[in-house]
């Protein structure tokens, strides 16, 4: 492969977005565009001057391109990702990782085989790369908060209007949305916490609030999921599309011995922080405030724990989706194409992060009752 990296991009609608982060990186150009809507496709691909237009995606990996971004409806990030695979390309998925857990085998086995061709692949979600979680995911390995033990994610995001079609039918989201009872479209919630413990989920717990605005759907209203990790410690994930009421996408909050995090909610809140060596420094004082527990912004203490990169990214990645996050995601798999190193968020973490999701749909069938993540490192399924 040359130093100039080709992309092909399939998805018309959520692929675009990281067309201004791929651009950002030298040596990086996006050839070709995917889609099966003819009308959109070209739309999209003269919206961001993508000369390469593609109905079949077949076709576009018959193309010279080296990197493939899967960004189409979740049931098909399996069957795409190992077919690009097979044509000998890089692959960046969107999320979830799979829809069930035949599918997390069959892309294991896949990925596993792949490596011998040097193939990467990557899973992309966006909340692990926030500026605010990165900067808590170096204060956690610089034990700024001490021993951590307990951690929250929320996706809370209404949006009802696209589970149907202008014609009636359901779409895709309808089915893998909200089709499915529990946290199954858990990786927003729950990759910021797994990054901040690097660690796995060893069992759940999930529970719902029953149906009230939209009966029709499988999934509850809201539903909760208690995740223990590996060594003990507890998350706790809410995921709601469903009920009437503000978005609340990217809160996370954090516990440790030493100190806490809490995000914003909205209406002006802002993310915020409190660490036991600022009670030192106040006790120093002349004044001291009778209460030691005062959050504080997380915004002071921010730009000393970004890494290097987030402190000077180039203009054009903050311009990127999500808020610049989109820009260090495909960041991440090109150093790794071009490094020959393992992405952030490889197969295995990609699991990681969708199995919890996947059996949480069995604890809640089963009223709530404990069940195990299956152990596929080490070949157990089941």
């Amino acid at each position: 492969m040359s130093d100039l990296i080709k992309v092909g991009i399939a998805g018309a609608r959520r692929g675009p977005s990281f067309v201004t982060g791929l651009r950002a990186i030298p040596g990086v150009e996006v050839t070709a565009l995917c889609d099966i809507d003819a009308d959109f496709l070209a739309e999209q691909a003269d919206a961001h001057g993508i000369p390469g237009r593609f109905l079949d995606y077949t076709d576009l990996l018959n193309t010279d391109i080296d990197l493939v971004i899967v960004a189409t409806p979740m049931q098909l990030h399996v069957p795409q990702s190992l077919a690009a695979l097979a044509a000998g390309k890089h692959v960046m998925s969107e999320v979830t990782a799979a829809v069930s857990i035949e599918q997390c085998k069959e892309l294991l086995e896949g990925v596993e085989a792949a490596k011998a061709s040097g193939l990467k692949y990557m899973m992309a979600e966006n909340t692990t790369y926030l500026r605010d979680n990165v900067a808590i995911q170096n204060m956690v390995e610089q034990g700024v908060f001490g021993d951590i033990y307990y951690a929250e994610g929320q996706y809370i995001h209404e949006v009802k209007r696209l589970h149907y079609n202008s014609d009636g039918s359901p779409t895709w989201r309808a089915r893998w949305h909200v089709g499915v009872n529990g946290c199954s479209y858990g990786t927003h919630s729950l990759g910021p916490p797994l990054e901040w413990f690097k660690e796995k989920v060893d069992s759940v717990v999930c529970l719902g609030t029953g149906k009230h605005t939209a009966p029709e759907q499988a999934s509850e209203d809201s539903t909760t999921m208690l995740c223990k990790t590996d060594s003990g410690a507890l998350i706790e994930i809410r995921v709601d599309m469903l009920s009437n009421r503000p978005h609340t996408q990217n809160y996370y909050a954090l516990q440790g011995t030493k100190g806490c995090f809490e995000g914003a909610r909205g209406l002006g809140d802002k993310p915020k922080i409190w660490l036991d060596r600022w009670e030192a420094e106040e006790s120093s004082r002349e004044t001291i405030d009778t209460d030691p527990y005062q959050w504080r912004p997380l915004e002071d203490l921010v730009d000393e724990f970004l890494p290097e990169m987030w402190r000077n990214p180039p203009p054009e990645a903050l311009a990127a989706g999500h808020l610049g996050s989109d820009y260090f995601i495909v960041k991440d798999i090109i150093d790794a194409i071009r490094e020959d190193k393992e992405p952030r968020i490889d197969v295995y973490r990609a699991l990681d992060y969708t199995l919890p999701g996947l059996m949480s749909a069995k604890s809640i069938a089963l009223g709530g009752m404990p069940v195990k993540v299956p152990d596929f490192r080490s070949g157990q399924w089941e």
